[in-house]
């Protein structure tokens, strides 16, 4: 199977990086589209919802620090970036709502290691398996 868009859920932390990279193999080997999705933690109060960042408008004093970090960091990939979306509200939904909008046919995200008992109690990301309208790629990460 050939992917036509790979979308990267990422948060900016010591993982970014790693991360970035190996969603851009997936799309470097699939020849397809790449995009990257995040929480912007700095405007969860003003708006909810999925944003597209634009460096063609990039306004300093509109977009928020992570956004700008967010957006330096992608400068470094070695893959063409399509779409950087940056979002507010609960995590699930707004990746889904991407994935639908941008015709996304693979999600790649990081996950640490962690015990049977949180994966089945507590695990953030088991709503959005349940949900999820496309594959998935889970790429292992340290904590």
């Amino acid at each position: 199977m050939k992917y036509k868009h790979v979308l990267l859920a990422v948060n900016f932390d010591a993982n970014a990086e790693y991360l970035v990279m190996k969603a851009a193999e997936q799309a470097k080997a699939h020849q397809a589209l790449l995009s990257v999705i995040h929480i912007d933690p700095d405007f969860t109060e003003l708006y909810e919802g999925v944003r597209e960042f634009n460096p063609a408008e990039f306004d300093e004093s509109v977009h928020s620090q992570s956004v700008q970090d967010m957006a330096t960091l992608l400068k470094e990939a070695d893959y063409p970036i399509f779409k950087h979306i940056f979002y507010a509200g609960y995590v699930e939904d707004q990746i889904i709502k991407a994935i639908n909008e941008f015709d996304v046919d693979l999600l790649v995200f990081g996950h640490h290691e962690s015990s049977w008992f949180h994966q089945l109690t507590l695990s953030s990301s088991e709503p959005l398996l349940r949900k999820m309208p496309c594959d998935l790629l889970f790429i292992r990460v340290e904590r």
